[in-house]
């Protein structure tokens, strides 16, 4: 009895902050140390010690809640900083791509600035960027920014005719809408 007086002495005079530590590191013995059996007492030791294990249960439970927090804005904060970085790219995407599309007068230029661009694609593609297909699609104002209108014959009304450029997602989020000619 007078080893519980002293253990339980000993309990009271530690801080909160030595007790979340205690439990951080060897979380299965305390665990385990708040599961023994003891014997029913309706004692105020008892009491006092059953207030201690519910403040343990309950930090670890806000540990615990803490980690699960900070992941999911670690993880928000990576998407942010990679849709950051390619959002910078895509004008040089565009500068190649009208480079590619100009006159093909040196062919070994133009072949260079083809590898080129495709190796970032490839890189972009592998961080999830997907472009957004246009040209012939009907026209989706989550996709697309219509920057004209126009009749057209050949081309179904609200479909587009022409896009001016490209659009992209990356992974599932619309992070560049293509700029496109609608027809009326």
């Amino acid at each position: 009895m007078m080893e519980k007086k002293y253990e339980n002495e000993e309990l009271e005079n530690e801080t909160v902050d030595q007790v979340v530590d205690e439990v951080n590191e060897n979380n299965e013995d305390v665990v385990e140390a708040t599961l023994v059996d003891e014997p029913e007492q309706a004692s105020p030791e008892n009491d006092e010690s059953t207030k201690l294990r519910d403040t343990i249960a309950r930090l670890q439970a806000d540990f615990q809640n803490y980690r699960n927090r900070t992941e999911k804005e670690k993880s928000a904060i990576y998407k942010t900083a990679n849709e950051s970085l390619i959002l910078k790219l895509l004008p040089v995407m565009d500068n190649l791509e009208r480079a590619i599309a100009s006159e093909k007068e040196h062919d070994a230029f133009y072949e260079g600035v083809k590898l080129i661009h495709q190796d970032m694609m490839k890189v972009l593609e592998n961080e999830g960027l997907t472009k957004i297909e246009s040209d012939g699609e009907l026209f989706d104002p989550n996709l697309h920014h219509a920057v004209f209108m126009e009749e057209s014959d050949s081309v179904e009304s609200e479909h587009i005719i022409e896009t001016f450029q490209v659009g992209y997602k990356l992974k599932d989020k619309i992070i560049r809408p293509a700029m496109v000619k609608v027809a009326k």
